[in-house]
Formats: structure tokens, C-alpha cells, sequence
């Protein structure tokens, strides 16, 4: 059996990432609950993205934003925006600051995380097969920890 290298590896991940499809769209049926967090933004409340319905409407309508919130969350001296900038700056520094310095990372980023990589791996077998070979004991290894969002997709449910 060959050893895969990481460099390899990530490049076949960033290959995987350009490959894959354009993540789900709300369902009808959540758009109403996606408006709430328009809203509550609206009010100063700040609402993590966690669904990748959420993340897709918001890279749709926002894309250069939540790039520029993302660069300027990997600077450590960057201050988290408030709700004068809008709601996919703030998801793209957010994003940003946690995958600099991962010991700031929440459950609602790894949850998030967690759904875009199994979007990307149920797309590209290949790159599951490699993280499984790479790190056989995550969880992104496992394509049985995937079940419960492969259902809700089935279902016609916001993942």
C-alpha cells in the first residue's frame, strides 16, 4: 500500500473543491426561517451560518464580501465587525479568524465545516478514499457519519 504525502493530499482536496457542485439551495419551506436571520441581523444579533443552504444564499447574493471578511479575519489584529458590515462579511471573518487560529473554533464553524466537507467528499469519491487513507480515524473519514445529512438532502430538508 503507498504512502500519500499531504501535500497531495491537499492538493487533491483543493482539486475536489473546484470540482464539486455549487452547495443545495434553501428549500421552500426554510426560506422563511433564512429571512428570520436576515432580521435578527437587522436587530445586532449576529446568527453563525451552520447550513450550507445558509452559506450558499449568502456566497450567492455576497461572494466578494465574505472573501474580503474572510482575508481580514486571518490578520490577529482584525476586530470582529459589527452589523454595520453585512452578515456574509462578518460570516467570511469569522471563518477566517477560526481557520487561523483553530483553537478559537466554535460548534457552529465546525458544524458548518463538518457539512461542507461532506458535500465536497459525496461529489468526489476519490478525495473520500484519500482522507480515509490519510486520517482513518475522523470523522470525514467516515461516510456513515454523513447518514443524517444524506437523509435530510432525500427529504427535501435544508442541510
Amino acid at each position: 500500500m503507498s504512502t500519500i504525502s499531504l501535500q497531495a493530499i491537499v492538493g487533491s482536496m483543493l482539486a475536489a473543491l473546484n470540482a464539486t457542485p455549487p452547495f443545495p439551495q434553501a428549500p421552500q419551506s426554510h426560506v422563511g426561517k433564512l429571512a428570520k436571520y436576515d432580521a435578527l441581523w437587522a436587530r445586532g444579533i449576529k446568527v453563525p451560518v451552520q447550513e450550507l443552504c445558509d452559506l450558499e444564499r449568502l456566497d450567492r447574493l455576497f461572494h466578494a464580501e465574505g472573501t474580503a471578511g474572510r482575508l481580514a479575519g486571518k490578520n490577529p489584529k482584525s476586530r470582529e465587525p459589527g452589523t454595520d458590515r453585512s452578515r456574509a462579511y462578518w460570516h467570511g471573518w469569522r471563518a477566517g479568524r477560526m481557520e487561523a487560529f483553530p483553537e478559537q473554533a466554535d460548534a457552529a464553524h465546525q458544524e458548518l465545516y463538518f457539512r461542507c466537507w461532506w458535500w465536497v467528499l459525496r461529489h468526489t469519491p476519490e478525495s473520500l478514499r484519500q482522507v480515509a487513507a490519510f486520517w482513518p480515524d475522523t470523522d470525514v473519514a467516515n461516510p456513515e457519519a454523513y447518514a443524517d445529512l444524506e437523509c435530510a438532502l432525500e427529504r427535501g430538508e435544508p442541510v
